[in-house]
């Protein structure tokens, strides 16, 4: 997805709810009715609202399970708003260029 894109600068961007579509090379799963777009005057921005269960509701980067990100920047950053007393859960894999896999699982 990311890999034949520059990655040389200090950040790549892959994830915002910025610009008309931003939801196009995502899987979303969930109905329009439990996940939307708003403006959030706190943030000062457009962000991404998931409500409900997050067993039925999720957001998926790539799109296709078979797809890599292919990113290579040394660190990844995750800016999450979570609502006092709101559940929250969170499931990332990473691949390294030497074949080894990490999981990290929250709620």
């Amino acid at each position: 997805m990311f890999k034949n894109e520059y990655q040389g600068g200090a950040f790549v961007e892959i994830f915002s709810a910025q610009g008309k579509n931003p939801g196009a090379k995502w899987k979303i799963l969930g109905s329009p009715s439990v996940i939307w777009k708003e403006f959030d005057k706190e943030v000062k921005s457009f962000v991404f609202v998931l409500e409900g269960s997050s067993q039925t509701n999720k957001i998926q980067l790539p799109k296709e399970n078979k797809q890599i990100l292919g990113l290579i920047q040394r660190f990844l950053v995750l800016q999450i708003y979570i609502p006092l007393g709101q559940d929250f859960s969170t499931e990332l894999l990473i691949n390294s260029t030497h074949e080894w896999t990490t999981a990290f699982l929250g709620e």
